[in-house]
């Protein structure tokens, strides 16, 4: 029997033939390679991810302006209660429902206004600046409204600090004026009663009503008299000095008229006899051209 060789299998074409109507069977689509295929976009930052509301984002932007804000106004509390006391009445009207959930931003645009009333235009300034410079930093990597915001924050920021410097001596100066008009309506209601003052705030050992009398150089002068370090203290050793002494305030001499005031010879008082004669004459003066109050400006010696 002869062998034959035997024929090999038809083979199947590469491509299924294309289905009637020209376009290919189903489920022979190309598919793409792995590793091969289009690279997606990257992701950048969205700052819907924080704030995915319009009320969101409102009450970012009060929240930074309140932390801006409340330390400027000292830490006050009085804007906070007031905005609570504004939220209240919104709830209690049954506004919030009309409000559509603004009710709270609202509350904090309350605050954020009192802060305002609290503090200095240029801290308002340098609260948006520092709002623009958040909002560009969010937009990233769009640095444009970033750069705006910086060189707003460091505008607003040179002009606060000189308002702040200026402001710091407008106080010191108003308060160095107060302190003035309020020791110069202190002393005594006529010259002559200058000298008896001292004598019996000496005797009942009132160191305040003494020290009162006198001004930064007649305490410099008393001071160094007695070695104290302070005026109470030199009025508590001359009080030690004048234990016992006795004087009639009827025949204490008299004020002299001076250039700068007057003046009054006590050489021969107990008030000489206890700071010694180094401060014998007392000079006395106005303490204001439109106040009648008149007090001790310095001492001189007995001739």
């Amino acid at each position: 029997m002869d062998e034959r060789p035997t024929e090999p299998p038809p083979r199947l074409p590469a491509t299924r033939p294309a289905a009637p109507g020209g376009e290919p069977p189903p489920g022979d689509e190309p598919r793409p390679r792995a590793g091969r295929g289009p690279t997606p976009p990257k992701r950048g930052f969205d700052r819907r991810r924080f704030v995915r509301t319009p009320r969101a984002a409102a009450g970012a932007g009060l929240a930074a302006a309140f932390l801006l804000l409340w330390p400027f106004s000292g830490f006050s509390w009085i804007p906070l209660l007031v905005g609570f006391a504004a939220l209240l009445v919104v709830r209690i009207l049954r506004f919030d429902g009309l409000l559509r959930g603004w009710d709270l931003p609202l509350a904090g645009l309350v605050v954020v206004i009192g802060l305002m009333w609290s503090t200095s235009p240029w801290a308002w300034a340098l609260a948006a600046a520092i709002g623009v410079l958040i909002a560009g930093l969010a937009r990233l990597p769009d640095w444009r409204l970033a750069a705006v915001g910086a060189v707003a924050c460091l505008i607003a920021g040179t002009g606060y600090g000189l308002s702040l410097h200026r402001t710091d001596e407008q106080i010191r100066t108003e308060l160095s004026q107060s302190n003035d008009r309020q020791r110069a309506m202190v002393g005594e209601s006529r010259p002559d009663l200058v000298l008896p003052a001292m004598l019996k705030a000496l005797s009942t050992d009132s160191r305040i009503t003494f020290c009162r009398i006198l001004r930064d150089e007649a305490e410099a002068a008393v001071m160094a008299a007695t070695g104290t370090p302070s005026c109470e203290a030199a009025a508590g050793e001359l009080h030690r000095r004048m234990a016992g002494a006795t004087y009639d305030a009827r025949a204490l001499p008299a004020p002299v008229a001076t250039p700068s005031g007057w003046e009054v010879n006590a050489c021969d008082t107990p008030w000489a006899q206890a700071a010694s004669a180094l401060l014998g004459k007392v000079s006395v003066f106005r303490t204001a051209p439109d106040v009648q109050r008149f007090a001790v400006s310095g001492f001189g010696p007995c001739p």
